[in-house]
């Protein structure tokens, strides 16, 4: 029990590290001064360029992804999602800072490509079908995260859904003020 609380905290602070605040600071940026204030790739992509955001993406995808990975070689899949909704808390209120932080996109696609690669395939389909269909981003991307729990139903532990259930929530919540903005406006995003 107590190398699995270990792990939980590592799994926190690694998903703490803000990969956009670090990537924005080497480049003179304060990224949560600019743009949407948000130290995701998104913003930093609007405000440093492609190259730059690409960083951010994979030290966000890469951070969760191999902490989950790790993990999965000790802890059995219903603890190892434990320990990716820990990556997904860090991300989101960061101790470094000031508890605020990410959406948690990248830190979730990296959970997602860590323990069930075949369903984030699919996910990113139903994304693309959304955004076709609807034409909002938004949209598109609320209705693929309300898939992601049920691609655990297939677990033994089912604390693994509940997990999962708790990362999408999180990101959901993270994204309230997105979707009511598209609600609101009736152009595409």
């Amino acid at each position: 029990m107590m190398i699995f609380l270990m792990f939980c905290v590592l799994a926190y602070l690694i998903g703490a590290i803000p990969t956009g605040k670090l990537v924005a600071k080497l480049k003179g940026v304060d990224i949560q001064s600019v743009g949407t204030k948000n130290i995701g790739a998104s913003n930093v992509y609007l405000n440093l360029g492609k190259k730059l955001a690409f960083v951010v993406l994979l030290g966000d995808v890469g951070k969760a992804f191999f902490m989950v990975m790790f993990a999965s070689q000790y802890f059995n899949g219903g603890q190892t999602m434990l320990i990716a909704l820990c990556v997904i808390i860090g991300n989101l209120k960061s101790i470094f800072l000031h508890f605020t932080g990410g959406k948690g996109i990248a830190t979730s696609l990296g959970i997602f490509l860590a323990t069930e690669p075949i369903a984030l395939l699919i996910i990113g389909v139903l994304w693309i079908l959304g955004l076709v269909f609807k034409k909002y981003i938004v949209v598109a991307g609320v209705a693929a995260v309300l898939m992601v729990p049920y691609q655990y139903i297939g677990y033994e532990e089912r604390i693994a859904v509940v997990a999962a259930f708790f990362i999408v929530l999180f990101m959901l919540l993270k994204h309230n003020e997105n979707i009511k903005w598209a609600k609101e406006a009736q152009h595409e995003y």
